[in-house]
């Protein structure tokens, strides 16, 4: 990915900005909209001035919205892509046909209106997502795909009015936000769907499809992934993987695909995005080119998930933070290494289940490393090591990422793996040590 090219005092000016955007986290979270509306209304509405696919779920958010963004963009669209969080640099978030927000942008768009952020006391993700909707207006997108943060219901994003929803798989995270049931957690997600949009939704579980459907404003504009799409993994490793998808309607015959995105969730992902592009392509009577789709999996991955950074031996960094992610993350690995010992490095933030996870990974046979994210949501690894030691696991600790992975990759043997995982404050902060 790229931005533009700036000079040294203009990027002095970005790395302040940005210091005082990331200072607004002190308002924490606060979910609703009102100061989002507000906002939006004082910039002019630019969130009405293109198509919007909004997305919300629990896991796979970033990859389905990535490749939607990538399938329209290879078909000659100008694509506004809005995601969270970053992994190295704040402007990941805002980005358009690959091209991250201008830091001079920001900068412009910080001074003229800080002192109304402050006032209003408005949170680090209301101030970037007016900046997202604002910068795609003013670039002229011809579709923003915008992932929600949090939930979807009061989500600050969920002031458009898509024309398309995705839905990617819903299970467990964040329920101190968003509820301690499927049912709860899908409720606050059918907050996003609105009249008239079409709404593509993944394989879910029972209790949330259920929601989905009775939430729905019109259900013959529903369409969902096990009814339009069978996938077959054909093959997979560690660098690639090859599926076929065959569409159930006939309109097109089977098609094989090659992705450097790894990982059997990762074809679910993909299919819901293809699902996705191909009806918006076809609203705006393009026609669907495969050679194209294939060559945008072939080229482009989204980064930090289940990503190589070294190949002897293996070392995999994913941003997995939940239990169903890391349950994936981590039944993925062992299918492509049965007989390979696992070493796990894990740092996770404050906030989420750790009992639960720590309880999962305890039956995992694993050599167990913790260390912190660099950030003040981390989590104690301390705490995390005393609840291993409940479960009679023992877990080694090394608080700084940096020399933590350092020390992981002194004791590992070509007969092992390592798994960094956790969070993207941990994957992130070690992308930008290792330069990658």
């Amino acid at each position: 990915m790229c931005g533009v090219k700036s000079t040294a005092s203009t990027m002095d000016t970005y790395r302040q900005t940005i210091n005082q955007i990331y200072g607004l986290q002190e308002f924490a979270i606060k979910l609703g909209l009102t100061n989002i509306k507000d906002f939006a209304r004082r910039l002019g509405h630019p969130e009405r001035r293109y198509p919007v696919i909004h997305l919300a779920g629990t896991n796979g958010k970033g990859s389905t919205a990535f490749f939607i963004a990538s399938f329209l963009q290879a078909h000659g669209l100008k694509v506004g892509l809005y995601t969270s969080p970053h992994l190295k640099d704040y402007r990941e978030r805002i980005r358009i046909n690959d091209t991250f927000i201008a830091p001079e942008f920001i900068i412009d768009f910080w001074q003229a209106h800080k002192d109304y952020v402050y006032k209003r006391k408005a949170t680090f993700f209301d101030t970037t997502t007016a900046l997202g909707f604002a910068y795609f207006a003013q670039e002229n997108v011809d579709v923003a795909v915008i992932e929600t943060g949090l939930g979807g219901r009061l989500d600050s994003t969920n002031i458009v009015q898509p024309e398309q929803v995705v839905l990617t798989p819903v299970d467990f995270d964040h329920q101190k936000q968003l509820g301690n049931t499927l049912t709860e957690i899908a409720s606050e997600k059918a907050g996003i769907l609105k009249q008239g949009a079409q709404v593509f939704c993944a394989e879910q579980i029972p209790e949330a499809r259920a929601v989905f459907l009775n939430r729905l404003p019109d259900k013959s504009r529903f369409y969902y992934l096990p009814d339009h799409l069978d996938i077959r993994l054909l093959e997979q490793s560690l660098d690639s993987m090859t599926f076929e998808i065959a569409f159930k309607n006939k309109n097109y015959d089977n098609q094989i695909f090659v992705s450097r995105q790894i990982g059997t969730f990762q074809a679910q992902n993909i299919a819901l995005a293809l699902l996705s592009a191909q009806q918006f392509l076809k609203q705006r009577h393009i026609k669907p080119d495969f050679s194209k789709i294939r060559e945008v999996l072939q080229n482009k991955f989204w980064p930090g998930r289940l990503q190589t950074v070294q190949k002897e031996p293996r070392i995999l960094f994913d941003v997995s933070h939940n239990l169903p992610g890391l349950r994936k993350t981590l039944s993925f690995v062992r299918q492509i290494y049965p007989s390979k010992a696992i070493w796990l490095l894990l740092g996770l933030l404050e906030t989420k289940d750790f009992k639960s996870i720590v309880t999962y990974l305890s039956q995992q046979n694993l050599n167990i490393l913790l260390t912190e994210p660099n950030t003040h949501k981390k989590l104690s690894a301390d705490l995390l090591a005393s609840e291993f030691a409940r479960h009679s696991v023992p877990a080694q600790i090394n608080y700084d990422p940096v020399a933590a992975l350092q020390q992981a990759r002194s004791s590992l043997s070509v007969t092992q793996v390592l798994l960094v995982t956790g969070s993207h404050y941990l994957i992130g902060d070690l992308m930008n040590h290792l330069n990658i």
